[in-house]
């Protein structure tokens, strides 16, 4: 077999055995190059869709928990239609509870059917994204989020990639008829070409591999390794263009999502008008410091005040007066306040609430003389030209130890209790349960 393929070996003309190697050799190459690139751009998509769609999920997450862990289920809806309407690729959203219940769902479940073999083994999280919602205070397990997202890109990239190999297969085709009859036409010249070579001189470095400009096997081949050469560089250079451009949407979309977390963590805690804490936000911080003085067996003291006549102020100067009054009765209670321990917040209207922890009944009537002395130092209320009294607040006042005996609510009841006998012994006054 092999002495009958020699014999038949030197039965075919050299030219034949140049053409049919130069013609397997271009077609191997260009193969793979292609092969190579296609491969490469599919995962570098792959990889990319990964990276966004787990910084997305990873960030909304905490945003979830944190609203979750407030009770700010109309937040969370709002906050996920607005994550569905700016990312055109996630057709399936749903929000689970704790106990396993939907608390929110966008789109339809259609996607389930999408087959994942499409994407071989690299598109985890790819087209599906699963994260649980954890309590950021307590790392308790409070939800679960799933997401699905549209292969629409990669069906569409793996098309066009499709398309772009079948394009270039014809170009090379037509080019290598065109090299064969080059060939077969030039190749008289192949002594020429050995006797160039031959002359080739290493010293003096006569011999490039630039642009050739001759016509013979030799200028063919390198103009095609040059051409080659040109092909890869651009499509590198394309493909550092679409990551840099897919790191800036990331990038831009993360810092959107950090300033709506802020401005929603903002909202959410602090009352508008003065700055202080918000009746919500107290009522957590409350409660939490309840518990906490119920494990650790410490006292917790609470006062409740009321700016005195503050109807007539509204009635005889209008709201905006009135504003500036609460604002300026938050800036007192706020300097008043001498432990990082201490806290006040707007509790409605014209009432606010002071929480101290570890503090004894004594310790919040000193507090709340500071703020009596803090008011005298501020301006009266005038309009139109008629000053009014004195701004001053009545405050009631009850210090407990959590027990089984004793509970959150009627503290505050007790408080509210103090405040009214207050209020009814001439205001001005600071009175204790």
């Amino acid at each position: 077999m092999i002495r009958k393929f020699r014999e038949f070996s030197r039965g075919v003309s050299i030219e034949l055995k140049v053409v049919v190697g130069i013609v397997l050799f271009a077609l191997l190459m260009g193969g793979m190059d292609r092969y190579q690139l296609s491969h490469n751009l599919i995962n570098q998509f792959l990889e990319a869709k990964k990276s966004k769609n787990l910084l997305l999920i990873n960030t909304i997450a905490p945003i979830l928990g944190l609203n979750v862990s407030l009770g700010l289920n109309d937040a969370n809806r709002e906050y996920l239609d607005y994550i569905a309407k700016e990312n055109s690729d996630v057709t399936f959203i749903e929000l689970k509870n704790g106990q396993n219940e939907i608390v929110y769902q966008y789109g339809d479940d259609e996607s389930e059917i999408q087959s994942k073999s499409s994407y071989e083994t690299q598109t985890e999280y790819v087209d599906f994204c699963d994260e649980e919602i954890v309590d950021p205070l307590s790392n308790a397990l409070i939800g679960s989020i799933h997401i699905h997202f549209s292969d629409k890109d990669f069906i569409k990239l793996k098309s066009d990639n499709r398309l772009l190999t079948f394009k270039l297969a014809l170009v090379a085709i037509v080019l290598l008829i065109v090299f064969v009859r080059i060939i077969q036409r030039e190749f008289r010249h192949l002594k020429e070409l050995s006797e160039s070579v031959l002359a080739y001189d290493p010293k003096r470095n006569d011999f490039s591999l630039g642009t050739s400009h001759r016509h013979d096997e030799v200028g063919v081949i390198q103009n095609a390794i040059v051409s080659m050469v040109d092909k890869i560089s651009l499509y590198t250079s394309m493909l550092d263009e679409t990551n840099l451009s897919l790191e800036g949407k990331i990038k831009e979309r993360t810092k959107e999502l950090w300033e709506a977390n802020e401005r929603l963590k903002a909202l959410s805690v602090t009352d508008e008008l003065t700055g202080l804490s918000n009746r919500r936000y107290f009522e957590e911080y409350f409660h939490k410091t309840w518990e906490l003085a119920k494990r650790q067996g410490a006292s917790v003291s609470f006062v409740i005040c009321d700016i005195d006549y503050f109807k007539k102020v509204n009635d005889a100067c209008g709201h905006p007066v009135g504003d500036e009054v609460l604002k300026y009765v938050a800036t007192a209670l706020r300097t008043s306040l001498k432990r990082n321990t201490d806290f006040v917040a707007r509790y409605g209207g014209e009432e606010f609430v002071i929480v101290m922890y570890e503090a004894s009944l004594d310790d919040a009537t000193s507090l709340c003389r500071r703020v009596q002395e803090n008011l005298k130092k501020g301006p009266n209320v005038a309009c139109d030209g008629v000053t009014l009294d004195p701004v001053t607040m009545s405050f009631g006042i009850n210090s407990a130890v959590p027990g089984k005996e004793e509970d959150s609510q009627s503290v505050i009841k007790k408080a509210d209790d103090a405040l009214y006998k207050a209020k009814r012994s001439g205001r001005n006054r600071i009175i204790g349960y």
